[in-house]
This record gives C-alpha cells, sequence and structure tokens, in this order.
C-alpha cells in the first residue's frame, strides 16, 4: 500500500472514531447506554427551572430529542448549542414525576453549532 493511500486510511479512521454519541443513536437503543456516561452535542429546545434543579429538552440535528436534568445552574439559553456530559439512567423521578431515559447532567456548556451537521 502506497503512502497517500495509507494516510487516507488513517485519516478516515480517525474521522470516524471521533464521531461521538447522537442523541438519536441513545434514543434508537437506550438501554445500550443506561448507567453509562454519556456525552453529545445538541440545541436546548426547552428549558423548565423547577425549586432545586434545571430541566432540558435537547434536540440534535436529526430531530432527536432527550430530556436533561441538571443539579447546578445553566449558563446556556434555549436555542444555544450545547455540549452535555452526563449519566443516563432508565427512569427518575422528578418532583411527584417518574420521567424515563433521562440524563442526569454533570457537565452542560455552550458550545458552537456542529460543522457538519446533516453528515451522519
Amino acid at each position: 500500500m502506497r503512502l497517500g493511500a495509507r494516510l487516507v486510511a488513517i485519516a478516515l479512521a480517525a474521522l470516524l472514531t471521533s464521531c461521538g454519541t447522537s442523541i438519536s443513536g441513545i434514543n434508537a437503543r437506550p438501554d445500550k447506554y443506561y448507567e453509562h456516561k454519556v456525552s453529545f452535542t445538541g440545541r436546548i429546545q426547552r428549558m423548565q427551572f423547577l425549586a432545586h434543579e434545571t430541566m432540558l429538552e435537547v434536540a440534535d440535528s436529526r430531530g432527536g430529542r432527550i430530556i436533561v436534568r441538571s443539579a447546578e445552574p445553566v449558563e446556556a439559553e434555549v436555542g444555544e448549542w450545547a455540549e452535555v456530559t452526563g449519566v443516563l439512567v432508565p427512569e427518575m423521578r422528578i418532583e411527584d414525576v417518574v420521567v424515563y431515559d433521562v440524563v442526569a447532567a454533570e457537565k452542560i456548556r455552550r458550545t458552537r453549532a456542529p460543522r457538519f451537521r446533516d453528515l451522519m
């Protein structure tokens, strides 16, 4: 194999492995991610402030949505892109309601929109 072809193969492999978890991927097989740390980027669609926590609805570029619970204050606003890191739990009690497939956020930070939104 020539050097150029080898470099292209290595670059392609690095690109594919750098693709992180997406919201659509989590929604397709949530049982695969239960009790595991997940990290994804999405746009904040809705935000609800509760007594001691903040609930977010985050959507990816494909339209997949997921509920995120944060015990810490969230600096991002509705409509902004955010990177979320947390643990996906099968169910969580929020006040008096049981909610399923929720990400218990460890960190939420503002970020820019993905460069190639519709690529994957």
